[in-house]
C-alpha cells in the first residue's frame, strides 16, 4: 500500500521547490476503538478528518492499514525506504521534501512519537527531507523537549481544541488555531494556512479557517481559545 500520500492540500502547497507529502491514520479512534486523538476535545465536533471523503470506504481501509503498520516492528524501516523514494524523486526535480505526520490522527502513545522521532533521525543530516506535525499531546512534546530528545529536522504544531489547551503558549509555542472566516483569522494576527501548508511549517501563529461538513455554529469550536 501507499504509505506517503498527497491530498488535494498538500499537491497545492507543493510548490516554489517544495514537495508536501503526508501520513495518516484514522482520526480520533480506529475500529478497534484504539484512541488515535488521545487528547481530543472540542475539536471533535467539527473534525474534518471524520466526514466527507474521509468516511469513503476505501479512505477507512486505507488509514487503518496504515495504523497498523505503525504497531509492527519494521514499521521504521518501512518508513524510511518510502521517504528515501519520494526524496530521491524530489532530488531529482530539484525539490525538498518536507513531510506532515499526521493530516488524520495524532501521537496515540509515547513509544509511537519515539518511532518516528527515529525515523526523522535518519534523515538529520539531510537538508532535503524535513517533518512537522498538529498535535494536542502538548505535555508529551513538552517533556520529550526537556529530555533533548526531538530531532532538528521536526516542527511541532500545537493545535487549540484538545484536552490540553491550557499549556499552550501563544507567544513561545508555534500553535494553530481554527477560525470561523478569514478575516477573523487576519484580524487575530494569524498566518492563513488555509490552503498551503507550507505557511504551517513556517509560521508560529498558524490559522486556518473552518471547512468542514457542519456549519461553525453547530460545532464547539467558537469555545476554544
Amino acid at each position: 500500500m501507499t504509505l506517503l500520500t498527497q491530498n488535494a492540500k498538500m499537491k497545492k502547497s507543493s510548490q516554489n521547490g517544495i514537495n508536501v507529502f503526508n501520513f495518516g491514520i484514522p482520526a480520533f479512534h480506529s475500529e478497534t476503538g484504539l484512541a488515535t486523538c488521545p487528547n481530543a476535545s472540542q475539536c471533535a465536533t467539527g473534525c474534518y478528518a471524520r466526514s466527507g471523503t474521509y468516511r469513503f470506504k476505501n479512505t477507512i481501509n486505507a488509514y487503518e492499514q496504515r495504523l497498523s503498520l505503525t504497531q509492527l516492528p519494521d514499521f521504521v524501516p518501512l518508513l524510511i525506504g518510502d521517504i528515501n523514494l519520494k526524496s530521491l524523486q524530489s532530488k531529482h526535480k530539484g525539490l525538498k521534501c518536507i513531510i506532515r505526520i499526521h493530516d488524520s490522527g495524532d501521537f496515540y502513545s509515547k513509544d509511537y512519537a519515539k518511532k518516528w522521532f527515529e525515523i526523522m533521525s535518519y534523515f538529520e543530516n539531510n537538508p532535503n527531507v524535513s517533518f512537522y506535525a498538529y498535535t494536542k499531546m502538548v505535555f508529551m512534546f513538552e517533556a520529550f523537549k526537556a529530555e533533548n530528545i526531538i530531532p532538528s529536522n521536526f516542527r511541532a504544531i500545537y493545535s487549540y481544541g484538545g484536552k490540553e489547551d491550557s499549556q499552550i503558549d501563544t507567544e513561545k509555542h508555534r500553535h494553530s488555531k481554527v477560525f470561523e472566516s478569514l478575516a477573523q483569522l487576519l484580524q487575530a494576527g494569524y498566518s492563513d494556512a488555509s490552503q498551503d501548508d507550507t505557511v504551517a511549517y513556517n509560521s508560529l501563529k498558524v490559522g486556518l479557517v473552518y471547512h468542514g461538513v457542519k456549519s461553525y455554529q453547530n460545532t464547539t469550536w467558537s469555545k476554544v481559545g
